[in-house]
């Protein structure tokens, strides 16, 4: 069954379901959410062309999900922007992206910042949303997305210093929504949703929570600013299957509160977009011994995960790192070397992922989908590849081990940043001549990046308060994940023999 019709037959069948909660209190059933999004649905099909993005800003509210749907059934993919962790100049510089000649439209259940000289913008605020929620209407089915139509477009970190969108079809998304029921057992659950929907952790509940009749479970901002906020909102949320990175659950675990106790439904936990580290894994498995604990990998291009492995005592234990499972159904994963040629098991190379989950490739970049997607038969279907340019290897059994990147990407709290972004935005600055930023690696992960930075002029205050000068200039236009931790000013960046920035020397010094 299709995600949309799944969630239409909750609504008809079990109405009063409760669909979707927030930690501020707002709740929707599935009868609620399938007529508000009938109405939206409506509202855009008379503004946008099929196809014709639109983008849905705010922060977990309800509305953002009914928005979510509406899209999909007007036949345009939405592209989620969270308020808390996109800032102004990248939502416009979004928005410009996936502008056409019509205004662009913008269903902003939060205060939008604008997006002046980007690109005209029809705006729907959030009275404008609810009004037409309350007035009613009904999607047209016949526009609603399948096959090789865009679902979402989902923007990551790109190197020249603009975000880049990945074009996730509707088979791509109806097929990861299958194996995410797979496995979730596939009965009704309370879902953590913790990621910002800008993430792709998001889909993993988004998903299955709404595909099986469940509950999605939000945490709004303001509940994830303080432990003591979030220790209650997740003690009042009877989370059955905990979504998130393995750095939140870090952070969770520093309370000794944290454990059964609080979370007594607890009965899985996933984890994606970063490295498990076996210490992780092994207090989970203390604190919630009723609760199994499945580590994933995937990147955004081939939809959220193909991967799992239930992670045992003895694997978490155990001193060589966590793998990150074998395919999913529809998957195939191979290793190549530089030169594409395949890997021997057991050999270091480029993990390739082809299979029906494979993203159609960036949204209005050819240069980078030719770069990097590709083309090949799986079971006697054509289904799209794509180079990850993750370092990995294979074992005998089909089991998957991730070992980083091969470039300059770094995932840091599961979020992927590409460093060369942050050094285009750095080199904009004035009082910059010249950045390299490195990422600062403890116990095999990423704990935080460091800026280095040849000043414009001789500094006139104290290095600690020139760097947190240039980190509040980019905070104007970088996501909070992506600002380093923390600024190094030297004279001159130190090179190799072939005249490139010896990254391997400033990584040595990066604490």
């Amino acid at each position: 069954m299709k995600y949309l019709e799944s969630i239409e037959y909750t609504a008809r069948t079990l109405p009063q379901t409760p669909a979707l909660r927030t930690s501020a209190g707002d709740r929707m059933t599935y009868l609620e959410l399938w007529l508000a999004s009938e109405a939206l649905a409506s509202r855009i099909a008379g503004i946008a062309a099929p196809g014709q993005p639109v983008m849905v800003y705010g922060n977990k509210h309800p509305l953002m999900v009914a928005c979510f749907l509406a899209c999909m059934k007007a036949g345009c993919p939405y592209v989620p922007v969270d308020r808390f962790s996109v800032p102004p100049e990248r939502v416009a510089s979004i928005a410009a992206q996936i502008a056409g000649n019509a205004p662009l439209p913008v269903l902003a259940s939060e205060p939008f910042p604008g997006v002046e000289g980007a690109c005209a913008v029809e705006l729907f605020d959030g009275d404008e949303l609810f009004r037409i929620v309350s007035e009613g209407g009904f999607s047209d089915r016949s526009r609603w997305i399948s096959g090789e139509d865009l679902a979402y477009i989902l923007f990551t970190s790109g190197s020249t210093g603009a975000p880049k969108g990945v074009e996730v079809t509707a088979d791509c998304f109806d097929n990861f929504c299958a194996w995410d029921l797979e496995l979730s057992g596939g009965s009704p659950a309370v879902w953590l949703d913790q990621a910002p929907f800008s993430f792709d952790l998001s889909v993993f509940e988004l998903a299955g929570a709404l595909a099986s009749g469940g509950t999605l479970f939000s945490l709004v901002h303001d509940s994830q600013q303080s432990a003591s906020a979030l220790l209650a909102a997740l003690a009042s949320s009877g989370i059955e299957v905990w979504v998130s990175t393995p750095a939140f659950a870090s952070l969770c675990l520093a309370n000794p509160e944290f454990g059964q106790g609080l979370m007594a439904d607890l009965r899985l936990s996933i984890f994606c977009g970063e490295t498990l580290p076996n210490a992780t894994a092994a207090r989970l498995l203390e604190r919630f011994p009723s609760a199994r604990v499945l580590n994933t990998y995937g990147p955004t291009e081939s939809t959220v995960a193909v991967t799992s492995v239930e992670v045992t005592d003895e694997m978490a234990g155990a001193s060589d790192p966590l793998p990150v499972g074998s395919a999913r159904p529809g998957t195939r994963i191979r290793i190549v070397d530089a030169s594409g040629a395949e890997c021997a098991p057991g050999s270091l190379g480029e993990v390739v992922i082809e299979g029906d989950t494979v993203a159609r490739g960036y949204y209005r970049r050819p240069d980078l989908t030719e770069r990097s997607f590709g083309a090949c038969e799986l079971a006697g279907a054509p289904v799209r590849t794509y180079r990850t340019g993750d370092e990995g290897w294979l074992d005998g059994a089909g089991m998957l081990h991730y070992r980083g990147r091969l470039d300059l990407q770094v995932k840091l709290n599961g979020f992927r940043i590409e460093l060369g972004d942050i050094e285009e935005h750095l080199r904009r600055l004035p009082e910059v001549a010249a950045a390299a930023v490195v990422p600062a690696v403890r116990e095999g992960r990423v704990s935080h990046l460091v800026a280095h930075v040849v000043p414009a002029a001789p500094l006139s205050t104290t290095p600690f308060r020139a760097g947190l000068a240039l980190k509040e200039r980019l905070r104007g236009a970088l996501p909070h994940y992506m600002i380093p931790k923390k600024v190094a000013f030297l004279d001159a960046l130190p090179m190799t023999g072939n005249g490139k920035v010896d990254r391997r020397a400033l990584a040595e010094t990066a604490r």
